[in-house]
């Protein structure tokens, strides 16, 4: 349901914009809604796992002396 609601939300934008103000402003909108998508898309599929590699490093047991 909130992925209908977002998606609506995401269309009636990319319309509102293209009749203000016109074509070149909806690819730039759309390039950052496509950009915002992989981000949750990536975060929702490997970011566990990202997070869990992120503390690792800085967690470790092993300490690095210089």
């Amino acid at each position: 349901m909130a992925a209908r609601i977002a998606l609506g939300a995401v269309v009636a934008g990319a319309v509102a914009i293209a009749l203000a103000w016109g074509w070149g402003a909806l690819w730039v909108y759309l390039f950052f809604v496509f950009v915002a998508g992989g981000l949750t898309f990536g975060m929702s599929v490997g970011g566990g796992w990202l997070t869990g590699a992120s503390r690792g490093r800085f967690h470790s047991e092993k300490r690095r002396r210089s």
